[in-house]
């Protein structure tokens, strides 16, 4: 999808939304380009992380849409927008449930892991916020997307001495590119084919940054400022990518 929020549908058509940008109206527009008029349920609703750029799309969704169920994790309480957030949650009664390392969610043919957050918040980081980001590990078949969120350096250092499965075919790069994510050490964890780098045009914190590009020398880098709408299709056995303008 366009920058900061991923549909991911199954074939039996269960579908997953990963956060939601920071406009309730391009999420809607995006969401009612990719999904057909009459459909107005989601299976799960994630979200990452409490920033306003991740949050503020969620919101009104969840008067449009039929949630059954929503993931995110406790520090979501302490967001500006926490109290809509919550207050949407209640009024249309949906479960919640914060992630925690190793669990695991079959939506269909889909299986959603999480990896991070680990069983001790990280403290002491430039953002703790972003630190203790819901990383996800999505498997279909034999082919695997990471979604990182906004985990930065010391989040990806704790997945790796954690010893955990990270090698995925498709790796959404960590905080729109800023050069406090997607380490060398975790991009040999990783081993990606493909990175997907979500950062608005224009923006003005120079992401991605030239040194996180250069760290994905030899990976097809697709970036929702240049190219759009970005598709990832899998057959369960081999990875393919759209863009759309």
């Amino acid at each position: 999808m366009a920058a900061y929020a991923w549909l991911m549908a199954a074939p039996d058509g269960r579908q997953v939304l990963v956060d939601g940008g920071p406009s309730p109206t391009a999420l809607l527009s995006e969401l009612g380009n990719l999904m057909p008029f009459w459909d107005r349920s989601l299976d799960l609703v994630v979200l990452t992380h409490p920033d306003g750029d991740y949050i503020t799309g969620l919101i009104p969704l969840l008067d449009r849409y039929r949630v059954a169920q929503v993931l995110d994790m406790p520090l979501s309480d302490a967001a500006p927008e926490a109290a809509s957030w919550l207050a949407g949650l209640a009024q249309n009664g949906v479960p919640r449930t914060y992630a925690q390392r190793g669990m695991r969610l079959v939506v269909g043919d889909l299986t959603l892991t999480v990896l991070h957050p680990g069983p001790t918040p990280l403290t002491g980081a430039v953002s703790d916020d972003n630190n203790n980001a819901i990383v996800l590990r999505l498997d279909y078949g034999a082919t695997c997307l990471l979604l990182t969120g906004d985990a930065e350096q010391a989040a990806e250092a704790d997945m790796i001495a954690a010893d955990l499965s990270l090698r995925c075919d498709v790796l959404k790069v960590g905080h729109h590119g800023s050069n406090g994510a997607t380490s060398a050490p975790f991009l040999a964890a990783v081993a990606p084919r493909v990175a997907v780098i979500q950062v608005g045009a224009d923006n003005t914190f120079g992401h991605p940054h030239p040194d996180v590009l250069e760290r994905l020398a030899g990976v097809e880098i697709l970036r929702t400022d240049l190219n759009g709408r970005i598709e990832v299709v899998s057959d369960g056995r081999r990875v393919w990518v759209n863009v759309t303008r």
